[in-house]
Protein backbone atom coordinates (compact mmCIF):
# COMPACT_ATOMS: atom_id res chain seq x y z
CA UNK A 1 0.00 0.00 0.00
CA UNK A 2 2.80 2.43 0.99
CA UNK A 3 4.46 1.55 -2.79
CA UNK A 4 1.01 2.57 -4.37
CA UNK A 5 0.75 5.57 -2.55
CA UNK A 6 4.17 6.41 -3.58
CA UNK A 7 4.82 10.05 -3.84
CA UNK A 8 7.36 9.21 -6.83
CA UNK A 9 5.41 6.89 -8.27
CA UNK A 10 2.17 9.40 -7.69
CA UNK A 11 4.47 11.79 -9.80
CA UNK A 12 5.04 9.29 -12.52
CA UNK A 13 1.21 8.58 -12.73
CA UNK A 14 0.69 12.42 -13.34
CA UNK A 15 3.87 13.09 -15.56
CA UNK A 16 2.30 10.85 -18.34
CA UNK A 17 -1.29 12.15 -17.61
CA UNK A 18 0.02 15.28 -18.67
CA UNK A 19 1.84 14.35 -21.08
CA UNK A 20 -0.49 12.43 -22.93
CA UNK A 21 -3.44 15.57 -22.66
CA UNK A 22 -0.79 17.73 -23.91
CA UNK A 23 -0.18 15.48 -27.30
CA UNK A 24 -3.50 15.44 -27.80
CA UNK A 25 -4.54 18.74 -26.84
CA UNK A 26 -1.64 19.81 -28.98
CA UNK A 27 -3.12 17.57 -32.00
CA UNK A 28 -6.43 18.72 -31.61
CA UNK A 29 -5.07 22.22 -32.26
CA UNK A 30 -8.20 24.20 -30.97
CA UNK A 31 -6.24 26.30 -28.17
CA UNK A 32 -4.44 28.99 -29.19
CA UNK A 33 -0.91 29.07 -28.00
CA UNK A 34 -1.02 32.16 -25.82
CA UNK A 35 -3.49 29.81 -23.82
CA UNK A 36 -1.96 26.36 -24.13
CA UNK A 37 2.13 27.26 -23.71
CA UNK A 38 1.13 28.64 -20.03
CA UNK A 39 -1.76 26.03 -19.05
CA UNK A 40 1.02 23.13 -20.00
CA UNK A 41 3.54 24.93 -17.84
CA UNK A 42 0.90 25.08 -14.76
CA UNK A 43 0.37 21.99 -15.31
CA UNK A 44 3.59 20.36 -14.79
CA UNK A 45 4.21 23.05 -12.40
CA UNK A 46 1.34 21.68 -10.10
CA UNK A 47 2.59 18.45 -10.81
CA UNK A 48 6.10 19.14 -9.44
CA UNK A 49 4.79 21.03 -6.54
CA UNK A 50 2.44 18.66 -5.11
CA UNK A 51 5.29 16.19 -5.16
CA UNK A 52 7.60 18.16 -3.43
CA UNK A 53 5.32 19.34 -0.80
CA UNK A 54 4.47 15.75 -0.40
CA UNK A 55 8.34 15.35 0.93
CA UNK A 56 8.38 14.17 4.99
CA UNK A 57 11.20 12.64 6.10
CA UNK A 58 10.36 12.49 9.85
CA UNK A 59 6.72 11.99 9.15
CA UNK A 60 5.99 15.54 10.93
CA UNK A 61 2.79 16.33 8.89
CA UNK A 62 1.05 13.34 7.51
CA UNK A 63 -2.13 15.22 6.70
CA UNK A 64 -0.32 17.73 4.85
CA UNK A 65 1.51 14.73 2.72
CA UNK A 66 -1.73 13.28 1.98
CA UNK A 67 -3.40 16.35 0.96
CA UNK A 68 -0.61 16.61 -1.81
CA UNK A 69 -0.68 13.03 -2.58
CA UNK A 70 -4.38 13.60 -3.21
CA UNK A 71 -3.95 16.40 -5.24
CA UNK A 72 -1.67 14.72 -7.12
CA UNK A 73 -4.05 12.21 -7.80
CA UNK A 74 -7.12 14.44 -8.57
CA UNK A 75 -4.70 15.79 -11.15
CA UNK A 76 -3.91 12.81 -13.17
CA UNK A 77 -7.70 12.08 -12.94
CA UNK A 78 -8.54 15.37 -14.41
CA UNK A 79 -5.95 15.27 -17.12
CA UNK A 80 -6.77 11.69 -17.81
CA UNK A 81 -10.52 12.67 -18.27
CA UNK A 82 -9.77 15.89 -20.23
CA UNK A 83 -7.38 14.21 -22.65
CA UNK A 84 -10.63 11.17 -23.04
CA UNK A 85 -12.79 14.70 -23.96
CA UNK A 86 -10.48 16.04 -26.44
CA UNK A 87 -10.14 12.75 -28.14
CA UNK A 88 -13.98 12.34 -28.18
CA UNK A 89 -14.14 15.93 -29.53
CA UNK A 90 -11.48 15.10 -31.93
CA UNK A 91 -13.42 11.60 -33.33
CA UNK A 92 -16.21 14.04 -33.64
CA UNK A 93 -14.77 16.64 -35.84
CA UNK A 94 -13.24 14.27 -38.06
CA UNK A 95 -16.75 12.37 -38.35
CA UNK A 96 -18.67 15.39 -39.79
CA UNK A 97 -15.70 16.48 -42.32
CA UNK A 98 -14.59 16.03 -45.14
CA UNK A 99 -17.75 14.77 -46.91
CA UNK A 100 -19.71 11.85 -46.82
CA UNK A 101 -21.03 9.74 -49.64
CA UNK A 102 -24.76 10.39 -50.44
CA UNK A 103 -26.91 7.42 -50.75
CA UNK A 104 -30.66 7.33 -52.00
CA UNK A 105 -32.67 4.36 -51.14
CA UNK A 106 -34.26 2.42 -54.33
CA UNK A 107 -37.08 0.25 -53.41
CA UNK A 108 -38.57 -2.78 -54.59
CA UNK A 109 -42.56 -2.38 -54.08
CA UNK A 110 -45.35 -5.27 -54.10
CA UNK A 111 -48.73 -5.52 -53.29
CA UNK A 112 -48.92 -6.80 -49.69
CA UNK A 113 -51.40 -9.36 -50.68
CA UNK A 114 -49.22 -10.71 -53.35
CA UNK A 115 -47.24 -14.22 -53.02
CA UNK A 116 -44.49 -12.30 -53.66
CA UNK A 117 -41.41 -12.45 -49.93
CA UNK A 118 -38.62 -12.27 -51.59
CA UNK A 119 -36.66 -11.00 -54.71
CA UNK A 120 -36.08 -14.45 -55.82
CA UNK A 121 -40.03 -14.70 -56.17
CA UNK A 122 -39.87 -12.06 -59.02
CA UNK A 123 -37.88 -13.65 -61.40
CA UNK A 124 -39.56 -13.34 -64.87
CA UNK A 125 -41.75 -10.94 -63.49
CA UNK A 126 -42.22 -7.50 -64.88
CA UNK A 127 -41.21 -4.46 -63.16
CA UNK A 128 -42.43 -0.43 -63.46
CA UNK A 129 -40.89 2.31 -63.05
CA UNK A 130 -40.88 6.13 -63.50
CA UNK A 131 -39.11 7.24 -66.48
CA UNK A 132 -38.25 11.02 -64.82
CA UNK A 133 -35.82 8.62 -62.78
CA UNK A 134 -33.93 6.78 -65.38
CA UNK A 135 -30.78 7.01 -64.19
CA UNK A 136 -31.55 5.77 -60.91
CA UNK A 137 -33.72 3.18 -62.49
CA UNK A 138 -31.20 1.80 -64.55
CA UNK A 139 -29.08 1.31 -61.47
CA UNK A 140 -31.02 -0.22 -59.18
CA UNK A 141 -32.20 -2.61 -62.77
CA UNK A 142 -28.69 -3.52 -63.04
CA UNK A 143 -28.03 -4.34 -59.13
CA UNK A 144 -31.54 -6.37 -59.49
CA UNK A 145 -30.51 -8.43 -62.35
CA UNK A 146 -27.43 -9.32 -60.57
CA UNK A 147 -29.88 -11.05 -57.69
CA UNK A 148 -32.12 -12.88 -59.63
CA UNK A 149 -31.03 -12.63 -63.94
CA UNK A 150 -32.13 -10.00 -66.37
CA UNK A 151 -35.23 -8.48 -65.61
CA UNK A 152 -38.09 -6.33 -68.29
CA UNK A 153 -38.93 -2.85 -66.55
CA UNK A 154 -41.52 -0.87 -68.18
CA UNK A 155 -41.21 2.78 -68.24
CA UNK A 156 -44.41 5.03 -67.02
CA UNK A 157 -45.03 9.03 -67.77
CA UNK A 158 -46.23 9.56 -64.59
CA UNK A 159 -46.66 8.31 -60.82
CA UNK A 160 -50.14 7.96 -61.40
CA UNK A 161 -49.63 5.45 -64.17
CA UNK A 162 -47.43 3.55 -62.43
CA UNK A 163 -49.14 3.15 -59.03
CA UNK A 164 -52.33 2.19 -61.39
CA UNK A 165 -49.82 -0.63 -62.92
CA UNK A 166 -49.07 -1.97 -59.83
CA UNK A 167 -52.70 -2.03 -58.62
CA UNK A 168 -54.24 -3.61 -61.34
CA UNK A 169 -51.67 -5.86 -61.16
CA UNK A 170 -50.04 -5.14 -64.51
CA UNK A 171 -47.03 -5.41 -62.99
CA UNK A 172 -45.76 -7.54 -60.11
CA UNK A 173 -43.52 -4.99 -58.87
CA UNK A 174 -42.43 -1.26 -59.59
CA UNK A 175 -39.06 0.23 -58.61
CA UNK A 176 -39.11 3.59 -56.79
CA UNK A 177 -36.96 6.25 -54.84
CA UNK A 178 -37.72 5.69 -50.57
CA UNK A 179 -38.06 9.47 -50.44
CA UNK A 180 -41.39 9.50 -53.67
CA UNK A 181 -43.37 6.69 -51.95
CA UNK A 182 -45.12 8.99 -48.96
CA UNK A 183 -46.36 11.01 -52.09
CA UNK A 184 -47.80 8.24 -53.43
CA UNK A 185 -50.74 8.57 -50.89
CA UNK A 186 -51.86 11.13 -52.21
CA UNK A 187 -52.48 9.25 -55.71
CA UNK A 188 -53.85 6.53 -54.48
CA UNK A 189 -55.48 6.65 -50.51
CA UNK A 190 -53.60 4.91 -48.08
CA UNK A 191 -51.07 3.19 -50.46
CA UNK A 192 -48.39 2.80 -48.53
CA UNK A 193 -50.51 0.28 -46.45
CA UNK A 194 -51.46 -1.46 -49.43
CA UNK A 195 -47.84 -2.52 -50.30
CA UNK A 196 -45.01 -3.98 -49.20
CA UNK A 197 -41.32 -3.34 -49.46
CA UNK A 198 -39.46 -6.21 -50.55
CA UNK A 199 -35.88 -5.48 -51.26
CA UNK A 200 -34.18 -2.34 -50.42
CA UNK A 201 -30.66 -1.40 -52.98
CA UNK A 202 -28.29 1.40 -51.92
CA UNK A 203 -26.65 4.02 -54.96
CA UNK A 204 -23.90 5.97 -53.76
CA UNK A 205 -23.41 8.91 -55.05
CA UNK A 206 -19.45 10.60 -54.84
CA UNK A 207 -18.61 13.18 -52.29
CA UNK A 208 -18.56 16.28 -53.24
CA UNK A 209 -15.23 18.05 -53.53
CA UNK A 210 -14.75 21.60 -51.33
CA UNK A 211 -13.35 24.56 -53.39
CA UNK A 212 -10.86 25.37 -50.56
CA UNK A 213 -10.63 28.54 -48.69
CA UNK A 214 -8.28 29.72 -45.91
CA UNK A 215 -11.10 30.20 -43.91
CA UNK A 216 -9.36 31.87 -40.66
CA UNK A 217 -7.92 34.35 -43.40
CA UNK A 218 -10.27 34.90 -46.31
CA UNK A 219 -13.79 35.36 -46.81
CA UNK A 220 -15.82 32.47 -48.03
CA UNK A 221 -19.65 30.85 -48.95
CA UNK A 222 -21.30 27.86 -47.26
CA UNK A 223 -24.57 26.36 -48.96
CA UNK A 224 -26.56 25.20 -45.99
CA UNK A 225 -29.42 22.33 -46.28
CA UNK A 226 -31.36 21.45 -43.83
CA UNK A 227 -34.38 18.50 -43.87
CA UNK A 228 -36.80 18.04 -41.26
CA UNK A 229 -36.92 14.00 -41.51
CA UNK A 230 -35.77 11.15 -39.17
CA UNK A 231 -32.54 9.17 -40.38
CA UNK A 232 -29.06 9.19 -41.17
CA UNK A 233 -27.54 12.58 -42.60
CA UNK A 234 -26.14 10.88 -45.57
CA UNK A 235 -29.29 9.25 -46.37
CA UNK A 236 -30.89 11.20 -49.49
CA UNK A 237 -34.01 13.44 -48.80
CA UNK A 238 -35.55 16.54 -50.38
CA UNK A 239 -34.63 19.76 -48.46
CA UNK A 240 -36.85 21.43 -46.43
CA UNK A 241 -34.19 24.45 -45.71
CA UNK A 242 -32.27 26.24 -48.32
CA UNK A 243 -29.59 28.50 -47.31
CA UNK A 244 -26.31 30.67 -48.68
CA UNK A 245 -24.01 31.86 -45.84
CA UNK A 246 -21.20 34.59 -46.90
CA UNK A 247 -18.61 34.48 -44.06
CA UNK A 248 -15.74 36.86 -44.08
CA UNK A 249 -13.38 35.96 -40.67
CA UNK A 250 -11.95 39.29 -40.72
CA UNK A 251 -14.66 41.72 -40.42
CA UNK A 252 -16.65 39.04 -38.95
CA UNK A 253 -19.36 39.30 -40.40
CA UNK A 254 -22.13 36.48 -41.31
CA UNK A 255 -24.62 37.03 -44.55
CA UNK A 256 -27.31 34.27 -44.75
CA UNK A 257 -29.42 34.34 -47.54
CA UNK A 258 -32.64 32.10 -47.62
CA UNK A 259 -34.01 30.73 -50.69
CA UNK A 260 -37.71 29.61 -50.71
CA UNK A 261 -37.68 25.62 -51.22
CA UNK A 262 -40.41 26.08 -53.82
CA UNK A 263 -38.36 28.66 -56.19
CA UNK A 264 -38.76 28.10 -59.76
CA UNK A 265 -35.44 27.27 -61.18
CA UNK A 266 -33.47 25.84 -63.80
CA UNK A 267 -32.11 22.63 -62.86
CA UNK A 268 -28.45 21.94 -62.91
CA UNK A 269 -26.41 18.89 -61.81
CA UNK A 270 -29.09 15.81 -62.58
CA UNK A 271 -28.09 13.34 -65.31
CA UNK A 272 -30.85 13.45 -67.73
CA UNK A 273 -32.82 16.25 -66.51
CA UNK A 274 -33.14 19.60 -68.38
CA UNK A 275 -35.89 22.62 -67.40
CA UNK A 276 -37.42 24.32 -64.85
CA UNK A 277 -38.69 22.80 -61.14
CA UNK A 278 -38.83 23.54 -57.79
CA UNK A 279 -35.45 23.70 -55.73
CA UNK A 280 -36.58 20.89 -53.63
CA UNK A 281 -35.93 18.45 -56.56
CA UNK A 282 -32.83 19.59 -56.99
CA UNK A 283 -31.51 17.30 -54.09
CA UNK A 284 -32.68 14.55 -56.40
CA UNK A 285 -29.20 14.64 -58.19
CA UNK A 286 -27.64 14.44 -54.55
CA UNK A 287 -25.69 17.87 -52.51
CA UNK A 288 -24.03 18.30 -55.57
CA UNK A 289 -26.85 19.12 -57.64
CA UNK A 290 -28.48 22.02 -55.82
CA UNK A 291 -25.58 23.45 -55.30
CA UNK A 292 -25.16 23.22 -59.10
CA UNK A 293 -28.55 25.10 -59.31
CA UNK A 294 -27.84 27.44 -56.65
CA UNK A 295 -25.05 28.96 -57.96
CA UNK A 296 -26.59 29.26 -61.20
CA UNK A 297 -29.33 31.06 -59.83
CA UNK A 298 -27.45 33.42 -57.84
CA UNK A 299 -24.41 33.61 -59.23
CA UNK A 300 -21.93 32.94 -56.64
CA UNK A 301 -19.43 29.98 -56.46
CA UNK A 302 -19.75 27.82 -53.12
CA UNK A 303 -16.86 26.71 -51.11
CA UNK A 304 -18.22 24.86 -49.00
CA UNK A 305 -22.05 22.98 -48.04
CA UNK A 306 -23.32 22.16 -44.56
CA UNK A 307 -26.21 19.33 -44.02
CA UNK A 308 -28.03 18.64 -41.15
CA UNK A 309 -31.50 17.17 -39.78
CA UNK A 310 -33.08 19.69 -38.66
CA UNK A 311 -35.36 17.36 -36.13
CA UNK A 312 -32.36 16.37 -34.54
CA UNK A 313 -30.37 19.38 -35.36
CA UNK A 314 -32.12 20.91 -32.35
CA UNK A 315 -30.71 19.21 -29.44
CA UNK A 316 -27.75 21.47 -30.42
CA UNK A 317 -30.01 24.10 -28.13
CA UNK A 318 -30.46 22.07 -25.18
CA UNK A 319 -26.30 21.26 -25.33
CA UNK A 320 -25.66 25.17 -25.34
CA UNK A 321 -27.82 25.79 -22.64
CA UNK A 322 -31.53 27.42 -24.40
CA UNK A 323 -31.17 30.14 -26.47
CA UNK A 324 -32.83 33.46 -26.77
CA UNK A 325 -34.93 34.59 -29.70
CA UNK A 326 -37.11 38.21 -30.06
CA UNK A 327 -40.10 36.55 -31.59
CA UNK A 328 -41.67 39.10 -34.21
CA UNK A 329 -45.17 40.34 -34.03
CA UNK A 330 -46.83 38.08 -36.86
CA UNK A 331 -50.00 38.22 -38.86
CA UNK A 332 -51.81 35.00 -36.92
CA UNK A 333 -54.90 33.85 -38.17
CA UNK A 334 -57.53 34.67 -35.70
CA UNK A 335 -55.71 37.03 -33.66
CA UNK A 336 -54.61 40.35 -33.73
CA UNK A 337 -52.15 40.43 -30.51
CA UNK A 338 -49.43 37.79 -32.57
CA UNK A 339 -49.83 35.28 -30.19
CA UNK A 340 -50.25 31.84 -31.59
CA UNK A 341 -50.15 28.30 -30.51
CA UNK A 342 -47.76 25.50 -32.19
CA UNK A 343 -49.25 22.70 -33.93
CA UNK A 344 -46.77 20.43 -32.71
CA UNK A 345 -46.97 20.22 -28.75
CA UNK A 346 -49.23 22.70 -28.89
CA UNK A 347 -46.99 25.79 -27.22
CA UNK A 348 -48.34 29.26 -26.94
CA UNK A 349 -45.67 31.57 -27.94
CA UNK A 350 -45.94 35.63 -27.86
CA UNK A 351 -43.79 38.70 -29.38
CA UNK A 352 -40.94 39.60 -28.08
CA UNK A 353 -37.73 38.08 -26.63
CA UNK A 354 -38.22 34.60 -25.69
CA UNK A 355 -35.76 31.69 -24.33
CA UNK A 356 -36.58 28.40 -26.17
CA UNK A 357 -34.96 24.73 -25.35
CA UNK A 358 -34.65 22.23 -28.12
CA UNK A 359 -38.61 21.39 -28.13
CA UNK A 360 -40.02 24.57 -28.31
CA UNK A 361 -37.66 25.82 -30.52
CA UNK A 362 -38.57 22.85 -32.96
CA UNK A 363 -42.15 23.65 -32.57
CA UNK A 364 -41.08 27.26 -33.42
CA UNK A 365 -39.56 26.70 -36.50
CA UNK A 366 -42.00 24.24 -37.72
CA UNK A 367 -45.29 26.51 -37.41
CA UNK A 368 -46.79 27.85 -40.93
CA UNK A 369 -50.34 27.24 -40.11
CA UNK A 370 -50.65 29.42 -37.53
CA UNK A 371 -49.80 32.75 -39.59
CA UNK A 372 -51.13 34.28 -42.51
CA UNK A 373 -48.20 34.24 -44.39
CA UNK A 374 -47.71 30.54 -43.67
CA UNK A 375 -44.33 29.04 -45.22
CA UNK A 376 -42.91 32.99 -45.77
CA UNK A 377 -43.66 32.99 -41.74
CA UNK A 378 -41.78 29.92 -41.19
CA UNK A 379 -38.62 30.68 -43.55
CA UNK A 380 -38.29 33.82 -41.19
CA UNK A 381 -38.35 31.57 -37.92
CA UNK A 382 -35.86 29.20 -39.21
CA UNK A 383 -33.19 31.86 -40.07
CA UNK A 384 -34.16 33.38 -36.83
CA UNK A 385 -33.40 30.43 -35.31
CA UNK A 386 -30.10 29.78 -37.07
CA UNK A 387 -29.20 32.90 -36.25
CA UNK A 388 -29.40 32.58 -32.43
CA UNK A 389 -28.03 29.71 -32.70
CA UNK A 390 -24.67 30.86 -34.08
CA UNK A 391 -24.91 33.72 -31.83
CA UNK A 392 -24.64 31.03 -29.01
CA UNK A 393 -21.76 29.17 -30.56
CA UNK A 394 -19.51 32.30 -30.95
CA UNK A 395 -20.33 33.24 -27.11
CA UNK A 396 -17.60 32.39 -24.23
CA UNK A 397 -20.04 29.91 -22.92
CA UNK A 398 -19.30 27.44 -25.92
CA UNK A 399 -15.79 26.47 -23.91
CA UNK A 400 -17.36 24.66 -21.20
CA UNK A 401 -20.65 23.19 -23.28
CA UNK A 402 -18.25 21.91 -26.37
CA UNK A 403 -18.36 18.45 -25.39
CA UNK A 404 -22.26 18.26 -25.06
CA UNK A 405 -22.71 20.29 -28.56
CA UNK A 406 -20.32 17.62 -30.42
CA UNK A 407 -22.50 15.22 -29.03
CA UNK A 408 -25.80 16.70 -30.05
CA UNK A 409 -24.38 17.28 -33.39
CA UNK A 410 -23.01 13.72 -33.93
CA UNK A 411 -25.87 11.79 -35.96
CA UNK A 412 -27.76 15.21 -37.47
CA UNK A 413 -24.98 16.95 -38.97
CA UNK A 414 -22.44 16.67 -42.03
CA UNK A 415 -20.21 18.96 -43.53
CA UNK A 416 -17.37 19.28 -46.76
CA UNK A 417 -15.39 21.85 -44.43
CA UNK A 418 -11.84 19.80 -43.88
CA UNK A 419 -11.40 18.56 -39.78
CA UNK A 420 -8.45 21.46 -40.03
CA UNK A 421 -10.53 24.43 -41.46
CA UNK A 422 -13.12 23.56 -38.50
CA UNK A 423 -10.20 23.29 -35.78
CA UNK A 424 -8.72 26.66 -37.50
CA UNK A 425 -12.03 28.21 -36.95
CA UNK A 426 -12.73 26.88 -33.06
CA UNK A 427 -9.08 28.22 -32.57
CA UNK A 428 -9.44 31.41 -33.67
CA UNK A 429 -12.95 32.23 -31.79
CA UNK A 430 -11.75 30.84 -28.79
CA UNK A 431 -8.33 33.09 -29.62
CA UNK A 432 -10.27 36.30 -29.99
CA UNK A 433 -13.80 36.12 -28.37
CA UNK A 434 -14.66 38.39 -31.21
CA UNK A 435 -18.93 39.13 -31.59
CA UNK A 436 -19.89 38.07 -34.86
CA UNK A 437 -22.85 40.19 -36.72
CA UNK A 438 -24.93 38.03 -38.49
CA UNK A 439 -27.04 39.60 -40.99
CA UNK A 440 -30.20 37.92 -42.66
CA UNK A 441 -32.02 38.31 -46.15
CA UNK A 442 -34.71 35.97 -48.12
CA UNK A 443 -35.10 35.73 -51.73
CA UNK A 444 -38.63 36.43 -52.15
CA UNK A 445 -41.28 35.70 -55.63
CA UNK A 446 -44.49 34.89 -56.57
CA UNK A 447 -46.16 31.76 -55.14
CA UNK A 448 -49.26 31.94 -56.53
CA UNK A 449 -47.98 30.65 -60.55
CA UNK A 450 -48.80 27.86 -61.38
CA UNK A 451 -47.10 24.96 -63.89
CA UNK A 452 -48.02 21.45 -65.14
CA UNK A 453 -44.64 20.29 -65.61
CA UNK A 454 -41.90 20.12 -63.45
CA UNK A 455 -38.28 19.00 -65.58
CA UNK A 456 -37.83 15.79 -61.80
CA UNK A 457 -41.55 15.02 -62.43
CA UNK A 458 -42.95 15.33 -65.94
CA UNK A 459 -46.43 15.99 -66.37
CA UNK A 460 -48.35 16.73 -63.34
CA UNK A 461 -51.82 17.26 -63.90
CA UNK A 462 -52.20 13.85 -63.90
CA UNK A 463 -52.19 14.83 -59.88
CA UNK A 464 -53.67 18.07 -60.06
CA UNK A 465 -55.43 19.10 -63.33
CA UNK A 466 -55.17 22.47 -62.36
CA UNK A 467 -51.16 22.27 -62.36
CA UNK A 468 -48.87 22.95 -58.95
CA UNK A 469 -48.04 26.31 -57.20
CA UNK A 470 -44.52 26.94 -57.72
CA UNK A 471 -42.57 30.20 -56.37
CA UNK A 472 -41.67 32.54 -59.17
CA UNK A 473 -38.45 33.76 -58.67
CA UNK A 474 -38.42 38.19 -58.40
CA UNK A 475 -35.10 39.08 -60.25
CA UNK A 476 -34.59 41.95 -58.38
CA UNK A 477 -34.17 39.98 -54.85
CA UNK A 478 -31.93 37.51 -56.79
CA UNK A 479 -30.18 40.58 -57.61
CA UNK A 480 -30.12 42.07 -54.11
CA UNK A 481 -28.76 39.07 -52.82
CA UNK A 482 -25.98 38.63 -55.27
CA UNK A 483 -24.35 42.48 -54.28
CA UNK A 484 -25.36 41.61 -50.32
CA UNK A 485 -22.76 38.61 -51.11
CA UNK A 486 -20.04 40.33 -53.02
CA UNK A 487 -19.98 43.00 -50.35
CA UNK A 488 -19.49 40.46 -47.59
CA UNK A 489 -16.88 38.71 -49.47
CA UNK A 490 -14.92 42.32 -50.72
CA UNK A 491 -14.94 42.96 -46.83
CA UNK A 492 -17.35 45.75 -46.71
CA UNK A 493 -20.10 45.78 -43.84
CA UNK A 494 -23.36 44.88 -44.89
CA UNK A 495 -26.63 46.23 -43.51
CA UNK A 496 -29.60 44.31 -44.61
CA UNK A 497 -32.28 46.69 -44.64
CA UNK A 498 -35.91 46.11 -43.04
CA UNK A 499 -37.29 47.02 -46.25
CA UNK A 500 -35.30 44.81 -48.83
CA UNK A 501 -35.26 41.72 -46.29
CA UNK A 502 -38.74 41.81 -45.94
CA UNK A 503 -39.88 42.79 -49.55
CA UNK A 504 -43.29 42.13 -50.43
CA UNK A 505 -44.03 38.59 -52.09
CA UNK A 506 -47.14 37.57 -53.31
CA UNK A 507 -48.38 34.79 -51.61
CA UNK A 508 -51.48 32.18 -51.64
CA UNK A 509 -51.07 30.47 -48.76
CA UNK A 510 -54.19 28.39 -48.80
CA UNK A 511 -53.11 27.08 -52.39
CA UNK A 512 -49.23 26.92 -51.26
CA UNK A 513 -50.31 24.47 -48.42
CA UNK A 514 -52.76 22.25 -50.81
CA UNK A 515 -50.07 21.80 -52.86
CA UNK A 516 -47.25 20.59 -50.31
CA UNK A 517 -49.94 17.74 -50.25
CA UNK A 518 -49.08 16.05 -52.99
CA UNK A 519 -46.22 16.87 -55.08
CA UNK A 520 -43.27 18.09 -52.24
Amino acid sequence: MKVLLSRRLLLIITLIAAIVFTAVAFELSILPLKYFIPLIVIIFLLAFLFYRLARDKNDRHPIKVALMKLLNVLLAIVLIIASLSLMKGSNFISSITGGNEEIIEMNVVVLKDSAYNSIDDLKGQPFGAHQGDAVNINKTETMIEDDIGEIVVTNYSTNNELVAALLDHEMSAIIVKAVDLESFDSIEDKFNEKIRIIQKYEIKLPKVAANSAKVTQEPFVVFISGRDKEGPINTFSLSDVNMIAAIHPQTKQVLLVSIPRDYYVDMKGIEGVEGQDKLTHSAKGGIDATIQTVENLVGVDMNYYAKFNFTSFMNVIDALGGIEVTVPKYDVIGRDDGVFTTRLDKYTIKPGKQTFDAKHALSFVRERYAFVDGDEVRGKNQMLMLKAIIKKCCSPSIITNMDSVFESLSDSFETNLSADDIKSLINMQINDMASWDVQSYRLTGDASQRVFELATVGDVTSVNANGVYVTQPDEQSVAQAREYIQQVMNGEIVKVTEESSDSDSTQDNTTSTEENTTIE
